[in-house]
């Protein structure tokens, strides 16, 4: 009869094992959800930005005929979704396959990462006529 009972039951040390296995497996997938929140966060930063880009480079386009162009820096204002990154409008002369000169105006946006990690930045260029 006693050895009956003992057949019905786990041993400690399987209960050892399975617990270990449901702490790794439960490390790994809190983990995960922690990286996906990065990333996400990330992404939606990035997106913000490439359209800010975009959006800028395209104004810059549809006026170039008419309005004169610096070499310009700033910082977004408050209330503005990209509030306190840096922003830059460089315009360097160049030839154009060596033979047109045309003006690279290129728009960047800096921010800080968080954490401390560093500064990030995304920038695109257009060519426009020498004036």
């Amino acid at each position: 009869m006693k050895s009956s009972i003992k057949e019905r039951g786990f041993t400690l040390l399987e209960v050892l094992i399975s617990f270990s296995l449901l702490a790794t497996l439960l490390a790994v997938v809190v983990q995960s959800q922690g990286e996906s929140a990065f990333f996400l966060e990330k992404t939606k930063k990035l997106s913000l930005v490439h359209k800010e880009v975009i959006n800028e480079l395209l104004r810059i386009e549809r006026t170039y005929s008419v309005e004169t162009f610096n070499a310009e820096n700033g910082v977004f204002p408050s209330g503005h979704p990209l509030a306190g990154d840096q922003w830059e409008r460089e315009i360097v002369e160049e030839n154009f396959m060596g033979m047109v000169p045309v003006k690279k105006i290129t728009y960047r946006i800096s921010w800080n990462v968080g954490g401390g990690k560093g500064i990030q930045s995304f920038e695109d260029s257009i060519f426009g006529e020498v004036k």
